[in-house]
């Protein structure tokens, strides 16, 4: 047990420094374009970000854990709603721009209604699977569409160009994401062969893994991400991560894993966790929307509400 303990925690620490090493070269990238940092959050990051999920999810094929993928999918979505937007918003409120709010936080909601009646017959197939995946894609070209349309306003084309060559120059920042998604590729290895042999040595639920130990280690990209922006009063790119690490949580991390291999749905997920997904969705849609920022008192129910989660989710699956 103390090994495998040992090679989790290894899995963690490659997970989180090969995102460390593509959001921050990514950032880099990506702010060039001339993009705004809500939509840096909602695309080069959120790709930089769930690459971890989407590692863990793509590994799990080979150990057929469907229990442990979408356990990680809802576990990871409503932990980053709950924990991670309340803790942020504590530390400090958490503004948010109308547009934001009536362009991309619908996205949210619904990616968690869709995920649930696409596996209310207890079955995520490959036709469900491409189209997640399509919508996926629809979401990301949409973002950055709708922002460059805002940002040549202000900085004119001729400006964005000259950014688009300065970004073809910068080869280390390219070597530094490859190699991180190598330290990924290893972490997720390392972390889902050790998940499923905790659980197992302590007969504990696939589910339960995925929900609480695997959904914390894969969040912790943006976990970071959006607490520094907190710390740094950028909320914009912790707000723009959020939303775009959960719908792309949902459309390429769950899409790519049914295409791989059907996902089989246990039917008291139906009846709880799919259900609280779109719960934290709406909440935190509607407590954004009260006044446009999350303020302390709002990121503390957040979090008293995941605690409450959690807890019950130990309960329920142990």
């Amino acid at each position: 047990m103390g090994f495998t303990v040992f090679f989790l925690i290894i899995g963690i620490v490659a997970l989180y420094k090969g995102s460390d090493l593509i959001i921050d070269n990514s950032s880099r990238l990506a702010a060039r374009l001339g993009v705004s940092t809500v939509v840096v959050g909602l695309t080069v990051v959120t790709l930089g970000g769930i690459t971890p999920e989407l590692s863990i999810a793509t590994t799990s094929y080979f150990s057929d854990a469907s229990d442990l993928i979408i356990g990680n999918v809802l576990g990871s979505s409503i932990l980053k709603l709950g924990l991670v937007f309340g803790l942020a918003a504590m530390i400090s409120p958490m503004s948010i721009k109308e547009s934001t709010l009536r362009r991309e936080f619908p996205w949210i909601i619904l990616a968690s209604v869709l995920i649930f009646l696409l596996a209310y017959d207890l079955t995520i197939g490959r036709l469900d699977a491409v189209f997640l995946i399509a919508l996926g894609i629809i979401f990301q070209v949409y973002s950055v569409k709708v922002s460059q349309r805002e940002v040549l306003e202000d900085i004119g084309e001729k400006k964005k160009e000259k950014k688009k060559k300065k970004t073809l120059k910068s080869y280390s920042c390219w070597i530094k994401i490859i190699i991180g998604l190598v330290l990924i590729t290893l972490g997720a290895k390392l972390f889902v062969s050790s998940s499923l042999a905790i659980a197992t040595a302590l007969s504990v639920s696939e589910i339960l893994v995925g929900i609480i130990i695997v959904a914390f280690g894969a969040s912790l990209p943006e976990f970071v991400v959006t607490i520094m922006s907190a710390v740094r009063h950028q909320s914009g790119l912790g707000i723009g991560n959020i939303i775009g690490s959960n719908v792309m949580n949902v459309h390429l991390v769950a899409g790519v894993a049914a295409l791989i291999r059907p996902l089989k749905i246990h039917p008291d997920l139906i009846i709880f966790d799919f259900p609280m997904f779109v719960f934290f969705s709406v909440l935190t849609a509607v407590l954004f929307k009260s006044s446009h920022k999350l303020s302390r008192f709002e990121g503390g129910l957040l979090v008293f509400g995941y605690m409450l989660y959690a807890i019950f989710s130990v309960k329920l699956w142990s």
